[in-house]
């Protein structure tokens, strides 16, 4: 029995979605990191800009050094958010910032420990934080943007 020969490299290149096909599909994802981005951007600004109640926050979540893990917060959240929306160091950015808001989730929103409508008060944002980190996970999948 023969077999036909085959071309491997050019039927891969012909399977394999082109790296720089544009389309509705990139407008879309483009769109989507940028928003991804701005979230974490404009909440690190928003910190530096309310910088007492914001130091508040950190006290009276328990975390430790309060000045320094608001400081280190506002980078994480500036510098990643920057990256998201400039489509560089995708991986490193999200990985960071969905790691920072799973914990943050997890201290800031503890519903189990609530009843009532204190309970759905907590889970609520909660929930959005999830969403907010497979978002994140989803944006570090990405190609980053060529140049």
């Amino acid at each position: 029995m023969t077999t036909p020969d085959l071309d491997l490299a050019n039927a891969r290149a012909a399977a394999a979605p082109s790296a720089r096909a544009r389309g509705p599909d990139d407008t879309v994802r483009t769109a989507g990191r940028v928003l991804v981005g701005v979230l974490f951007l404009w909440a690190g600004i928003d910190k530096v800009q309310g910088w007492p109640g914001a130091l508040q926050e950190v006290v009276a979540g328990g975390l430790p050094a309060p000045v320094l893990t608001l400081a280190l917060t506002i980078l994480l959240q500036v510098a990643g958010g920057a990256a998201i929306v400039a489509g560089r160091l995708l991986k490193p950015a999200c990985w960071a910032l969905a790691a920072f808001t799973a914990l943050a989730t997890v201290l800031y929103h503890g519903f189990w420990h609530a009843t009532g409508a204190a309970r759905h008060a907590q889970l609520i944002p909660f929930m959005e934080h999830v969403c907010i980190v497979g978002g994140l996970l989803v944006v570090s999948t990405l190609a980053p943007r060529r140049r």
